[in-house]
């Protein structure tokens, strides 16, 4: 069902509805979203892992043209609670919206309004997860349903879900200037164990083709993580190896970048997943032999994908959510993930 909204038409839309010409154009508007935010990645998360979902996402258009203005990802969980679109295994939530000039003038921001307006309208516990507040599209949206939620008389609680620390690499030109942030013990530590894995032989390079080398992440994933990764053997197992064999085949040239360690006596020793978008290198996943642990491959990988932003120009190296200690021993600062929750 439509309902006029103004000079807009807004709509439950399910990600069918929406053109990839339509979300490119509304994601090229937004320089601040994450690679989570390209439609591939949200294709692949309900080829996936839909089944226990049902996608309520809204669509705000111009009531006369249809042009796509705003779409707001939501899924319905079995919990009867409707989530950020795709999240349980998407790091940042998505929120495409067109340009508005708000934050230079009063003017209404129109599309958020509307579809946080629209939103309320659906009688169910609301949990929008993953919010980053770097991304504009967020902010607008979250305000805008902080306003709505009032006219509605429901309450809203925004709070803190969990820290994403990052890498600030502006003016950073090489990676001994990052290093030379660092404290002293730190520095050396990361210094040796490069020099170690030199010593070994130890070569870093990017894979040429994903999806011939998907089996051998799986493999090394499974040999850090075991029971506790993704890849296990149960159906859940499978539908993270589905989403990644989709997300390879269809993901835009050069979006993700998966680094291999090998050297002589291990062969392949370690892998990690690297997310690139304009504002950062975004090192998303990692699996490593254990046979190899002496080689420090977490802090070789991380250096050589450090490097890589560096020499890209990227303004951070992002390490996605979670606050695990080696973040911090690399030099990351917190930014919060924040999530805003509304009862019935």
């Amino acid at each position: 069902m439509t309902t006029p909204v103004g000079s807009l038409a807004v709509s439950a839309t399910p990600l069918a509805g929406v053109s990839e010409e339509e979300w490119s154009a509304l994601l090229e508007g937004n320089s601040s979203a994450s690679a989570f935010s390209l439609r591939v990645f949200h294709q692949a998360w309900w080829s996936a892992h839909g089944g226990g979902a049902e996608d309520v996402s809204l669509a705000a258009r111009s009531a006369s043209t249809g042009e796509l203005l705003g779409y707001l990802p939501l899924m319905r969980r079995p919990d009867g609670v409707i989530y950020s679109g795709a999240t349980l295994h998407i790091d940042y939530a998505t929120v495409l919206l067109a340009p508005h000039t708000s934050a230079q003038s009063q003017e209404p921001d129109d599309v958020a309004d509307a579809l946080a307006t629209a939103l309320l309208a659906i009688n169910a516990p609301i949990n929008m997860m993953r919010i980053r507040p770097a991304d504009d599209a967020h902010v607008r949206i979250v305000a805008a349903i902080q306003r709505a939620a009032v006219v509605a008389s429901r309450a809203a609680t925004y709070a803190v879900e969990e820290p994403a620390p990052f890498i600030d690499l502006q003016g950073i030109r090489t990676l001994d200037e990052h290093l030379d942030r660092l404290d002293k013990k730190q520095r050396h530590e990361i210094r040796r164990k490069v020099r170690r894995g030199e010593a070994a032989g130890v070569q870093i390079s990017a894979s040429e083709d994903l999806l011939a080398d998907l089996p051998e992440f799986i493999r090394l994933h499974r040999a850090r993580w075991g029971e506790r990764g993704l890849f296990t053997a149960t159906p859940k197992g499978a539908e993270e190896e589905a989403f990644l064999r989709e997300l390879f085949a269809k993901a835009p040239r050069d979006t993700i970048t998966m680094l291999m360690a090998r050297n002589e006596e291990f062969g392949t020793f370690a892998a990690g997943l690297f997310l690139r978008d304009a504002g950062a290198l975004r090192y998303w996943n990692a699996g490593g032999d254990a046979g190899a642990r002496a080689l420090s491959p977490g802090v070789l990988l991380f250096v050589h994908g450090l490097t890589l932003a560096i020499n890209e120009g990227r303004a951070q190296l992002d390490f996605l959510r979670g606050n695990e200690p080696y973040k911090y021993e690399c030099g990351a600062v917190d930014a919060q993930v924040m999530k805003l929750e509304i009862p019935l």
